[in-house]
């Protein structure tokens, strides 16, 4: 059985509320992001056992980094990008979020092979704003 999950935004009464779906066989489930939920804690032990390829996302919603980790997607830059331009705040806001994950070696940074990347890549500018975070070892 493969495993995929699904982000997307929902409105609702005028709400907006970002939603994670998966398909278990021939039936959908409709996650609720809360940390108590036990399918949202195994949500998150999948993507440590599969990595972010299991997840997948058509909206980032307002772009803020979320309980959802849409933010770690590979394509995550490139969508806000084309939904706020490069020099968007939330650009920075999300590379930022992605470098203290990999510096603190958190989901799905655990593995210096995928967080190295991250830390790399990352601007001296973010780098010395979080200068006062612990070296990975």
């Amino acid at each position: 059985m493969s495993i995929k999950y699904n982000i997307y935004k929902n409105i609702l009464g005028g709400m907006e509320s970002i939603n994670i779906n998966t398909i278990i066989g021939e039936i959908s489930y409709s996650i609720p992001i809360e940390p108590e939920n036990r399918h949202y804690q195994q949500y998150l032990e999948d993507i440590k056992t599969y990595g972010m390829s299991i997840v997948a996302i058509n909206d980032i919603g307002n772009g803020v980094p979320d309980k959802s980790m849409w933010q770690y997607l590979d394509n995550a830059e490139q969508l806000v990008i084309d939904k706020y331009g490069s020099d968007s705040d939330k650009l920075t806001a999300l590379r930022e979020d992605r470098y203290i994950r990999a510096m603190q070696a958190k989901t799905p940074y655990e593995s210096m092979k995928v967080a190295g990347p991250v830390i790399d890549a990352t601007s001296q500018e973010i780098k010395d704003k979080n200068r006062h975070l612990p070296m990975r070892r």
